[in-house]
């Protein structure tokens, strides 16, 4: 079996900042072009180009060293002087590599750890190299089980509990106050928090009843989705009657909630996730009202994430556990050891058959045809098996090669293969 080198050249948040980050970033709609000029670099075998707002990697199966080819690609690409850029990519090779690409995968290398979305972002990258024809069958084998490792780390840990963004946190902070299922809410606001906000809150069974915005325009497209009434801001006095929760996040440098508003109301949760607040101080003395603010949200994330950082160490074991089984599995795979245990066993079934055929005729045949009996044996073994043999070797260069070899295992009992045999896409399937 032929030596790859796998190796990665790549930045992420803790290299780099986001600006730098941004010329570097690739868009999914020109991605073929990138990863087919890549694919043209003498050497490289397959291809992969990992970018999000966070990181951006190539990910190349080579013959020979090529970092330095990635570094002038990545230079060319986002206009950035070579030895600027040397000075904030990290180059991984071989076992270093896989075991990145499977921290990636769990999220144990994100920005925040156990959040969900790097893994989709991952399989979408693959994807995109295998549309394209620029994976092969070492990037299938370690993409297949990097997956397979981030749904062992999610199973056996709790890397993703608790709330790691504001919007989140106020979920939690509401479900330790009250019982969010049917309760009505008012939103102020259309931005990133809103939105996040809305939909976990619905989430949990809540009702979005209205959209306040200064331009109702705005936010058409979130009351829409969440069935719910647009007002402008000076309609909310109008409705907070109408309402159990009030979630707001403006970028109004005044209150845009006021202590007027909730007189008299009774019992109303404010959660303000605005800087500056969006409510008028003293708002909280108001009877019946419950002021959430970002601070106490602030203490929800960071109990979250110390719990995420402990449940990491858990992962990282398992990531350990997953990277030995990976490099045992690819020395099974070896497709020389392979064709000697299947010539093996068809030695082993010729020569018991050409003994029971001895004793069979033992006093009718003499030594002379009994010799040529086991060279025709010898011959129609070899004449059988070449062509198959011939096949093996060839599997090293095909997408799929992995999935044939261990159809032959199973096929001619070569090992104990009890798990099912499936295609590089398989494992890829599920999110």
């Amino acid at each position: 079996m032929k030596d790859y080198i796998v190796t990665i050249v790549g930045t992420n948040h803790n290299y780099s900042d986001v600006e730098t980050r941004q010329k570097l970033a690739f868009e999914n709609n020109t991605l073929d072009v990138y990863l087919k000029t890549l694919k043209q670099i003498k050497h490289i075998k397959e291809v992969m180009i990992l970018s999000t707002c966070n990181r951006v990697e190539v990910i190349c199966v080579s013959e020979e060293p090529v970092e330095d080819k990635i570094t002038e690609f990545l230079s060319d690409h986002s206009g950035l002087n070579i030895e600027a850029l040397k000075e904030i990519l990290y180059v991984k090779k071989d076992m270093d590599a896989v075991r990145h690409i499977f921290k990636v995968a769990s999220s144990l290398d994100s920005m925040v750890v156990g959040e969900p979305q790097i893994l989709g972002q991952i399989k979408e990258a693959y994807r995109w190299s295998v549309e394209f024809m620029t994976s092969g069958v070492v990037i299938n084998r370690i993409m297949r089980r990097a997956f397979h490792t981030a749904k062992v780390v999610k199973s056996k840990t709790e890397i993703a509990k608790g709330a790691v963004s504001l919007a989140y946190a106020a979920v939690l902070k509401v479900k330790q106050k009250t019982d969010i299922a049917n309760k009505r809410i008012l939103n102020v606001g259309v931005g990133e928090m809103n939105r996040l906000a809305c939909e976990h809150f619905e989430e949990f069974g809540a009702k979005i009843a209205y959209i306040a915005n200064r331009t109702k325009k705005n936010a058409l497209e979130i009351a829409e989705k969440h069935k719910a009434k647009v007002i402008g801001l000076k309609d909310i006095p109008s409705v907070v009657n109408e309402v159990d929760i009030i979630i707001t996040s403006t970028s109004s440098k005044k209150p845009v909630i006021m202590r007027d508003f909730v007189k008299g109301k009774g019992k109303l949760l404010i959660i303000d996730m605005a800087v500056p607040r969006d409510t008028e101080g003293g708002i909280e003395k108001e009877n019946g009202v419950d002021l959430v603010l970002l601070d106490d949200l602030k203490s929800v994330i960071d109990e979250s994430v110390r719990f995420r950082n402990r449940q990491a160490a858990k992962a990282l074991k398992i990531i350990e556990e997953e990277l030995e089984a990976y490099k045992e599995y690819v020395e099974s795979l070896d497709y020389d050891e392979i064709i000697k245990k299947l010539r093996i066993i068809a030695e082993r079934i010729r020569k018991k058959e050409l003994n029971r055929f001895k004793k069979m005729y033992k006093d009718d045949l003499d030594d002379e045809v009994l010799e040529g009996v086991d060279r025709l044996t010898h011959s129609l073994i070899n004449k059988i098996l070449h062509e198959p043999t011939r096949n093996i070797k060839l599997f090293i260069e095909h997408p799929e090669g992995d999935m044939y070899v261990e159809l032959l295992k199973r096929i001619f009992k070569i090992e104990n293969v009890k798990k099912d045999v499936k295609c590089f896409f398989s494992e890829n399937s599920s999110k």
